[in-house]
């Protein structure tokens, strides 16, 4: 029977593997709410994610073999002006272009879901109702959506540009339905292809990415809905 699946990863693509359970202490209530995902990371990581249920399906995947990330580790050019130089990293950038990929990936390892929810690996450490936020995740799973329900912070129409976050799209959870990811992949692939390529673009957050993709092509498939940085980026997503 077809079900839902959400998707995450972990990559230490700041090379501090001393943070390592910083960032796993963040995880762990997620990892251990029973709700089902996929969790990609390094071959070499695999093992550090044993202690999980089997609601867990840890993936080897090695993050160099991604095409979106390949394409923004090529990029050759300066990044974005309004970036934290420290946090906003070129790895940072490719990695956040590859969550239309590590959703693709999910697909193709099962493709019997019904629908992928991606979810940052680390979305509990902005969560105020902790418990609150886990049962709607399990609500969620069980529900279907016939379009990409992604939040976000600012109506549709804002100025746009590359050197700037654009908050149109909060970026750390979407729901997609199964019909729309190979799409959304190529959509992905082109418009960063764009940024990477063209002079008056640049590599630039995923967000960006994602509002571009709606503006031009996806508008009616996307089922956007406010939402800020904390709980409402899961609470605030209605369930018919």
């Amino acid at each position: 029977m077809a079900d839902r699946m959400y998707v995450t990863c972990y990559y230490d693509i700041y090379q501090k593997p001393e943070r390592f359970k910083d960032y796993l202490a963040l995880f762990s209530e997620l990892g251990h709410s029973g709700v089902r995902m996929v969790l990609f990371v390094e071959p070499s990581m695999t093992t550090a994610f044993e202690g999980f249920p089997a609601s867990v399906h840890v993936e080897p995947l090695e993050l160099a073999s991604c095409e979106l990330y390949q394409m923004g580790m090529a990029y050759p050019r300066e990044l974005p002006g309004n970036r934290s130089v420290e946090k906003d990293t070129k790895e940072f950038f490719s990695l956040m272009n590859t969550k239309m990929e590590f959703i693709k990936k999910a697909k193709e390892r099962y493709p019997d879901e019904a629908q992928y929810m991606w979810i940052d690996f680390g979305i509990m450490k902005i969560m105020k109702n902790r418990e609150r936020v886990l049962q709607k995740l399990h609500e969620i799973q069980k529900a279907r959506f016939q379009k990409v329900m992604i939040p976000g912070c600012w109506s549709f129409g804002r100025a746009f540009t590359v050197n700037a976050i654009h908050w149109r799209f909060c970026g750390g959870f979407v729901v997609m339905p199964s019909q729309h990811v190979e799409r959304f992949f190529e959509h992905s692939k082109c418009v960063l292809r764009d940024f990477c390529t063209m002079e008056m673009y640049k590599l630039t957050w995923e967000t960006n990415v994602w509002s571009v993709i709606e503006s031009c092509a996806e508008r009616d498939n996307i089922g956007w809905y406010f939402a800020d940085h904390n709980d409402t980026m899961i609470l605030n997503l209605e369930i018919a």
